[in-house]
C-alpha cells in the first residue's frame, strides 16, 4: 500500500509553491483540486462545462491543503476543497463557495458482516482498542486500520467530528483518499473511511450505520462540504463555472452521485 509519510509531504508542498506562476493561456481554466473530489469535480462539472461553452480546464491533483495555497500564491486559477478556509486565508483574499456536500462514511468489506456501530465502537476499533471483529459482534478476524495521510480533508474531517479526544492508531496509510477505499477492497478485516460518492463505485465494500444513523439520514453527522476557492470574487471565466454548477443539470448529476448541492 503506497503511504506519503510526512517529511515528503512537506517537500511536495515546497515543490509545488516554488513554481514560478504560469502564463494562463486565454480561455483555459488552470484548476487545483482536492484528490477526494477529483473525479467528481471534474468528470460531473468540469467536462460537462466545457462541452456547454468550449472554455478548457486544466485540472492537477493535490490535497486540499496544497489546492489552497497554490490558488493563494496565484500558481492556479481555482481550487476545488474539502476543507474550510482558514482565519488568515479569507484575510488574505480568498474566497470560498459552497458547492455541494457529501457524507463521510466509515467503511468495512463484505466479509466483516456488521452493519451497525455505536460511536464508542467506531473510536474503539480506530484507536486500536478493539482489535478483532469478533468483540462487536463480526467473524473471527483482525481488524486492520487503514487512513489516508493525516494531510488529507478526509483525515482532518474525520478527526475532528469522529473521534473525539480518541487518537487514531493506523496499520497503514494511503496517500490519497481513494487508495484507503482500495485497501478495505483488498485487505481483509480493513476499516477507513472515505467520502460517500467514491465508495458506491464498489461492490465489495460496505457503509456503517452509527448510532442508528445510516449516511442517508438527514442527521446523519459526519459529512464534508466540498467549495470552490477563488483569489477574491469571482468573475469572468471562473464566474460562468459557478453559473454551469447552479444549472438544473449539473445539480441533478451532483445528486445521481449522492451528493447534496449547497448553492441555489
Amino acid at each position: 500500500m503506497p503511504t506519503l509519510n510526512k517529511a515528503l509531504f512537506v517537500l511536495l508542498i515546497v515543490l509545488a509553491c516554488a513554481l514560478p506562476a504560469p502564463v494562463f493561456a486565454k480561455g483555459v481554466i488552470n484548476t487545483s483540486c482536492s484528490s477526494q473530489i477529483s473525479e467528481i469535480f471534474k468528470g460531473q462539472v468540469l467536462t460537462e462545462f466545457t462541452k456547454a461553452t468550449g472554455i478548457k480546464t486544466n485540472v492537477h491533483i493535490f490535497s486540499s491543503q496544497v489546492s489552497i495555497y497554490r490558488v493563494k500564491n496565484g500558481i492556479s486559477e481555482m481550487a476545488t476543497t474539502a476543507l474550510k478556509l482558514s482565519a488568515a486565508d479569507k484575510k488574505s483574499g480568498l474566497v470560498e463557495i459552497p458547492l455541494c456536500k457529501d457524507p463521510m462514511v466509515i467503511i468495512a468489506g463484505n466479509e466483516v458482516n456488521v452493519t451497525h456501530l455505536s460511536l464508542a465502537q467506531v473510536r474503539q476499533l480506530f484507536s486500536g482498542f478493539i482489535t478483532n471483529w469478533k468483540e462487536v459482534g463480526g467473524p473471527d478476524l483482525p481488524v486492520r486500520i487503514v487512513t489516508p495521510v493525516r494531510e488529507t480533508a478526509a483525515y482532518v474531517n474525520f478527526t475532528d467530528q469522529a473521534m473525539g479526544a480518541s487518537q487514531i492508531k493506523f496499520d497503514y496509510q494511503a496517500a490519497k483518499s481513494s487508495g484507503a477505499v482500495v485497501a478495505v477492497s483488498h485487505i481483509p478485516g480493513t476499516i477507513s473511511f472515505a467520502t460517500r460518492s467514491v465508495v458506491t463505485q464498489y461492490d465489495d465494500i460496505h457503509t456503517f450505520i452509527i448510532d442508528d444513523l445510516s449516511p442517508s439520514d438527514p442527521e446523519y453527522p459526519y459529512t464534508q462540504t466540498f467549495s470552490l476557492v477563488t483569489r477574491g470574487e469571482p468573475s469572468g471565466m471562473i464566474r460562468e463555472v459557478i453559473n454551469y454548477a447552479l444549472t438544473e443539470e449539473s445539480r441533478e448529476k451532483m445528486k445521481s452521485r449522492g451528493l447534496t448541492p449547497l448553492i441555489n
